[in-house]
C-alpha cells in the first residue's frame, strides 16, 4: 500500500510565489513554457481532460495538422457550432500545446502514450504550470484531510486574496467551479455535487514530470521532493523516491539518495528520452 504525505510535512501552496524557489526560476520557467499572468481557460473551462483525451486518441501521432482536422473537420469534440469547435482547439493548443507545443508542453504529450493511469495527473500538472489562477487554488485542496469537504467559496476566497476585486461574483464563482472539476478530474477531489478531498494516484510518468517542473521552478535535492509540484501527488517522500525510480528504469530521471544526500536529475534524462532537447538547454 502506497503511504501518503503527512499534511503538515507538505508544502501547501497558496500563492504564485510559492511555486519558484525565487524569482529568476520563475523567468526560466515562463521561457520553457510556464504562464505567470492571470486570466486563461479556466476563466471559462476546466482543464478538459476529456477533450484533450478524445483529440490524443484520435491522433497518437500527436500531428498539429491531423489535430487541427479531428477538431474541425472530423468534429471528434462533438461540438455543435464551428465556433465552439475552435474555441476548444485554442483553449487545448493554450493548456497542452497541441498545435504549437512548448518544451514543457511537448514532455507532457511524449509522456502521455506511456501510461493510462497517470494521465489525470500528468494532465493537472501542465495545466497548472499554464495557469496562474488554478495555481492559486492548490492550497485548498492539498490542505484538506481525506475526506474533508471542499466547497468552490474556498477556492473563490484563495483567489480573490491574490487577485482582489479583479472579477465580478458571477465570474469568480464560475472560475471557481471551473477549478474544482479540475482538481475533480486529477482525482485529488470526489463527488458529484459535495466534492471530498480524496488522494490522487500517481504514475512514474506523473511523478518524474512533477520532478521536472518543479526543478524548473529551482527546486533541487531534498527541496524537490517537498516541492510544491511533488506534494501534488499525494504520496510521502519515501514512496515519491520509488515513483521516481520507476521513472529511472524508463530512461526518465536518474537518482541518488542515500546517507541524507538526495539528487534527483530529470531534465537531461527527459531532454534525451523524449527527444525534447531545450528542456536541457538553460
Amino acid at each position: 500500500m502506497v503511504s501518503t504525505l503527512a499534511m503538515s510535512d507538505a508544502t501547501t501552496p497558496s500563492r504564485l510565489s510559492d511555486w519558484f524557489a525565487t524569482s529568476g526560476d520563475s523567468a526560466l520557467a515562463e521561457a520553457l513554457g510556464f504562464r505567470h499572468a492571470a486570466g486563461g481557460v479556466h476563466l471559462s473551462k476546466t482543464m478538459m481532460l476529456t477533450e484533450l483525451t478524445a483529440v490524443m486518441d484520435s491522433c497518437p501521432d500527436h500531428d498539429p495538422e491531423a489535430m487541427t482536422r479531428a477538431v474541425l473537420v472530423n468534429n471528434v469534440l462533438a461540438k455543435a457550432t464551428g465556433t465552439a469547435r475552435r474555441l476548444a482547439l485554442s483553449r487545448l493548443n493554450t493548456l497542452y500545446g497541441i498545435l504549437t507545443p512548448r518544451p514543457i508542453q511537448m514532455a507532457a504529450l511524449r509522456l502521455w502514450p506511456r501510461g493510462v493511469a497517470g494521465r489525470p495527473l500528468l494532465t493537472l500538472l501542465c495545466a497548472l504550470a499554464r495557469e496562474p489562477l488554478l495555481r492559486q487554488t492548490a492550497g485548498v485542496v492539498l490542505r484538506a484531510p481525506p475526506g474533508a469537504s471542499v466547497r468552490w467559496p474556498d477556492l473563490a476566497a484563495a483567489i480573490a486574496t491574490e487577485y482582489p476585486d479583479r472579477y465580478s461574483p458571477k465570474m469568480m464563482k464560475s472560475l471557481a467551479q471551473n477549478c474544482v472539476s479540475s482538481w475533480t478530474q486529477s482525482g485529488h477531489l470526489r463527488g458529484k455535487v459535495n466534492k471530498r478531498r480524496s488522494l490522487a494516484e500517481p504514475s512514474a510518468e506523473a511523478a518524474a514530470f512533477a520532478a521536472l517542473l518543479g526543478t524548473i521552478a529551482g527546486f533541487g535535492g531534498p527541496a524537490l521532493l517537498h516541492s510544491p509540484w511533488m506534494c501534488l501527488l499525494d504520496r510521502s517522500e519515501a514512496d515519491l523516491l520509488s515513483l521516481l525510480r520507476r521513472a529511472e528504469s524508463a530512461g526518465l530521471a536518474r537518482v541518488r539518495a542515500g546517507g541524507g544526500v538526495v539528487q534527483i536529475d530529470v531534465r537531461r534524462p527527459m531532454a534525451q528520452a523524449l527527444e525534447v532537447p531545450a528542456l536541457a538547454d538553460r
